[in-house]
């Protein structure tokens, strides 16, 4: 009884580093990304790469501990762990930023080849929401974030 768990895992997978039904995937946009290119802004209200890649790191910690069933850990919208500052950035830092985006990667494939899809429809602990609807946000929210990745590396290439 996988086989749902089973298709959010393939289009994990596809969304990061395969082949991505919205186009590059969120590794191949951050091939040959350099640190300056990473915390470039084009204006003061738009986040950089950097940011983007450490807000998605985030959040799948918050889904990897949400899935271990984690009551207390969150995420506070708008704050420094959803959205950090990041305007400098040595070429080191960032790829230890590309490094644990990776390494949460594949902490979820490890933790969703255990879960079954009867899991799907349990509550979120502390939250509204069952399992389904976290993934598939999860899902949605590094295509999304991917995209801003793509723009803003083309404004730079």
């Amino acid at each position: 009884m996988r086989v749902e768990v089973e298709r959010i895992t393939g289009l994990l997978q596809a969304i990061y580093d395969g082949e991505a039904w919205h186009g590059p995937s969120t590794r191949e946009i951050l091939t040959d990304v350099t640190a300056e290119m990473a915390v470039y802004r084009p204006s003061p209200q738009v986040h950089n790469m950097a940011e983007l890649v450490v807000h998605l790191t985030n959040w799948r910690v918050f889904v990897l501990e949400k899935l271990t069933d984690s009551v207390t850990y969150d995420i506070i919208l708008n704050s420094e762990a959803d959205w950090p500052v990041i305007n400098e950035l040595t070429e080191e830092e960032w790829q230890e930023k590309l490094e644990n985006l990776q390494d949460t990667q594949d902490e979820l494939l490890e933790t969703l080849s255990r879960i079954h899809t009867p899991k799907l429809n349990d509550p979120v602990p502390g939250r509204r929401y069952n399992y389904y609807t976290l993934l598939h946000g999860l899902l949605h929210h590094e295509a999304y974030h991917s995209g801003q990745m793509a723009h803003l590396k083309k404004m730079l290439v």
